[in-house]
């Protein structure tokens, strides 16, 4: 029994045993599969090398950081895809793992296809057995990022030290934390000693308030930009212009300054120099208008619009030949630098002809040009007034001699043809013949004297109506032999007039002529008479052939005349005497239609001029 206890006892130990050599075995099983299981499907390379470097295992994960199959890379040792600037950092790896018993480094390698990546290399001495355990990580992609933080770092700093604006890093409280050595120069302050500044500690007066704001809109918007006046360390004070931003880093803040203290004075002057010659421009009397190249008006003064009844919106924007079109210019210079010319054009409202002068000045700023427009017609009125006087008095002093010459023969051919009158010895039909020539030579003398001033004769009371019908009776003759029919026209009272009554029988006998001899074919000649308050009003007008709009301002000017009868000394004559009376003659004409000659007189005029055709030296010097 007791044996059998004593054998059943022994038995029972063997089972224990037994039982735990089979969960043993077990438990090595299972870690012996989690450990190949671990190296077969580790993200990272693993691989078991002898100490010499062989290669015993490798698993997938290496063979992918490698792009080569197990086979391949068994044929390798460990450390033969190191490229050449990594192999020293390799050797000193392997000599520190005999003291260390692990080593880790960073190394660069190439592989078999050329291509390079960095890899993570760890060892661990006889990790197993008498094998070592490489891991192998690929950090390629973290190497080239840390390399282009590290190398946006260097620049972000290059750009910080060396920009030329000044920048300036704060913080929440306004408190300067850095700055580059542009803004330690704008601030005229060090870089330590900034850094005990705060921003508002440059502002003064209701500087400090328009700071406020700024900051007030940076924390709205994250984000500014303005400018504003600084007092830098010294008291010396500057417009800067700025850009900030909000949380660049942390709790801190980035602003961007900018010196614009010149460009702000420039500015100012700028400004008041355009107004300066805005103010010239708009308040010139001469006109001005500004072209572009292609000759399109950017800009025209008040003067310009007033000179030929333009709107400016109308004009503006358009081309020049729309206004050009309005007035005949006549270029006389042209170069590089400029062009002048002369422009004459006829007033709309007047029906007056105005005379301009045109200066044009090339690029007076890139791509522009100044055309200034004098008006020039009462400066060229009075130069034809002034030669036409001149003229006048030359052939007054010829005129006057001429017919002191002509006068004495013809009272005595007169007086001869008065004796031969009635004998029957002489051809009286020739004799007529004569007298009828000596008339017409007669009445050329009277108008020789007129224009010569030197008949005296005395002003009078006139009754126009009467002085109208003798005229209109004299010359109805010749109106019936050329088919015109001739219609008077009075007001209802009868209208007096303080005048020369030769002078103004003699203006009126060549007005009236002139309109029968302008109608060859025959027609209507129509002659009003008209008390206008105290101005008398003798208005002729005809349905001739009329007379060409630019010659009209010829009218009166010496030996000038539109017809082919006659001396041109009739309408000189005639301009002549209204004009020393007082009054002016207007002259309207269409061609193919007629004319109408208005001569204005003055009903009363002044009693100290109770005599005509007196001329003093004095005179003649005006």
């Amino acid at each position: 029994m007791g044996y059998k206890k004593e054998g059943k006892g022994n038995s029972s130990l063997i089972e224990d045993g037994s039982k735990e050599t089979t969960e043993l075995q077990t438990e090595l099983i299972e870690n012996n599969y989690k450990l190949h299981h671990i190296f077969n499907h580790s993200r990272d390379g693993m691989t078991l090398s002898t100490q010499k470097g062989t290669l015993i295992e490798v698993n997938q994960a290496c063979c992918e950081i490698f792009e080569l199959d197990k086979e391949t890379i068994k044929t390798k040792i460990i450390g033969y895809h190191v490229a050449p600037e990594g192999r020293e950092a390799f050797r000193k790896m392997r000599s520190e793992l005999q003291e260390k018993g692990y080593v880790v480094e960073k190394l660069p390698i190439i592989l078999m296809n050329g291509k390079r990546k960095v890899v993570e290399l760890s060892i661990t001495l006889q990790a197993y057995r008498d094998l070592n355990l490489s891991i192998i990580r690929d950090v390629t992609l973290e190497t080239d990022l840390l390399n282009k933080m590290m190398e946006n770092q260097e620049k972000l700093t290059s750009v910080f030290e060396c920009a030329l604006d000044g920048i300036i890093i704060w913080n929440e409280d306004r408190s300067i934390v850095d700055a580059n050595p542009a803004a330690c120069e704008l601030f005229n302050l060090s870089r330590e000693e900034i850094k005990l500044y705060n921003l508002f500690d440059f502002l003064e007066g209701t500087n400090v308030s328009i700071g406020k704001s700024f900051q007030k809109q940076l924390e709205e918007r994250g984000e500014i930009r303005g400018d504003i006046q600084f007092t830098m360390a010294g008291g010396n004070k500057k417009h800067l212009e700025f850009t900030s931003k909000k949380s660049i880093y942390g709790n801190l803040y980035m602003t961007i300054y900018r010196d614009i203290t010149e460009t702000k004075k420039m500015i100012v002057e700028l400004k008041e120099s355009e107004e300066r010659f805005r103010r010239l421009f708009e308040g010139a009397l001469d006109g001005m208008a500004i072209l572009n190249e292609e000759g399109i008006f950017v800009n025209l003064n008040r003067a310009c619009c007033r000179m030929f009844d333009i709107d400016y919106n109308s004009v503006i924007h358009s081309h020049y030949s729309e206004l050009e079109n309005k007035c005949e210019i006549m270029w006389d210079h042209s170069s590089e630098y400029g062009r002048s010319g002369e422009g004459k054009r006829i007033n709309p409202i007047t029906n007056e002809t105005q005379v301009f002068n045109f200066t044009l000045s090339y690029h007076i700023y890139p791509g522009h040009h100044l055309v200034i427009i004098r008006d020039v017609t009462e400066m060229k009125n009075a130069e034809e007034n002034l030669r036409k006087t001149e003229t006048s008095h030359v052939l007054g002093d010829l005129a006057a001699g001429v017919a002191h010459e002509i006068r004495n023969p013809l009272s005595t051919i007169k007086g001869f043809l008065q004796l031969l009158a009635g004998n029957d010895s002489v051809n009286q039909e020739l004799l007529k013949v004569v007298g009828s020539e000596m008339e017409q030579v007669e009445e050329i003398v009277n108008e020789f004297l007129l224009l010569s001033k030197r008949e005296f004769s005395s002003f009078e009371s006139v009754n126009m109506n009467t002085l109208l019908k003798e005229v209109i009776e004299r010359l109805s003759t010749k109106a019936i032999d050329s088919g015109i029919d001739m219609i008077e026209v009075y007001g209802d009272a009868e209208i007096y007039c303080e005048c020369i009554r030769s002078h103004i029988n003699q203006v009126l006998t060549n007005i009236i002529e002139n309109g029968i001899e302008s109608m060859s074919i025959g027609g209507t000649l129509r002659v009003t008479l008209t008390d206008k308050r105290s101005e008398v009003m003798i208005e002729v007008e005809d349905n001739g052939d009329g007379i060409p709009l630019h010659l009209i301002d010829r009218l009166g000017e010496p030996y000038y005349q539109t017809s082919e009868k006659g001396t041109g000394l009739g309408l000189m004559v005639s301009y002549k005497v209204v004009k020393e009376h007082g009054g002016h003659i207007d002259v309207s004409s269409k061609q193919g239609i007629g004319t109408i000659f208005q001569i204005t007189l003055p009903s009363h005029v002044d009693q100290n001029k109770n005599r005509i055709g007196i001329r003093s030296e004095k005179s003649d010097c005006d």
